[in-house]
């Protein structure tokens, strides 16, 4: 449980400060100022120009995932590194809007080196009430989640296919979080794509 709480953490953090989902914008290069070349004296060579600096470039970061695919309101984002695959959506809607809290993600984890497949965790863009008593319905059944610091898993974890089976055949559910501070709020999913993302993430990572 230990691994798959750091590696859920670091991986909500890195797309956070991503800028959330997913954007295909990069920086802009600067330019570097050219110096004029010299003017020519008589009986002298011309002094040859200096090439200006290269510019700064944005480097990938080894093993980043990367969005490979898009299926309705669920990401499919694979690090070929690490050889780790993942479903991934955010809320629809976040109740009450006036609320501060970081952006939230829903996963779906394959990660084959590791003998994990399918693996259901939420990162919820703040720190939870860690004795709430958090479950995700769907389906028209209730799966108890573990809470743990901003994170959520299922507290059993045999019934996990179970969880998705649901979730594939669900719309949408609306999670209700007890925050370490303040009232109660809701996220509210959408649940389109997710079964054509997993299919795609069982074929990258399989």
């Amino acid at each position: 449980m230990k691994s798959r709480l750091v590696f859920a953490a670091l991986l909500g953090a890195a797309l956070a400060s991503a800028g959330a989902m997913h954007s295909a914008a990069q920086d802009g290069q600067k330019k570097a100022p050219v110096r004029a070349a010299p003017k020519k004296a008589p009986e002298k060579k011309e002094t040859p120009k200096k090439e200006a600096p290269k510019a700064e470039q944005r480097k990938t970061t080894p093993g980043t995932p990367v969005l490979i695919a898009q299926y309705g309101d669920w990401g499919v984002y694979v690090n070929r590194t690490a050889k780790t695959c993942f479903a991934l959506t955010q809320p629809k809607e976040r109740q009450p809007v006036n609320v501060r809290r970081d952006p939230a993600y829903f996963f779906v984890t394959t990660r084959p080196n590791d003998k994990l497949s399918n693996e259901i965790s939420i990162m919820t863009g703040m720190p939870l009430k860690e004795d709430a008593e958090i479950a995700v319905t769907a389906g028209g059944a209730s799966f108890p989640m573990y809470v743990k610091g901003h994170g959520l898993w299922i507290k059993d974890p045999a019934n996990e296919p179970k969880l998705l089976d649901a979730l594939k055949k669900d719309n949408e559910i609306t999670l209700k979080l007890t925050p370490a501070r303040g009232a109660v709020t809701t996220d509210r999913y959408s649940l389109t794509g997710l079964s054509q993302a997993l299919e795609r993430v069982a074929k990258e990572c399989s």
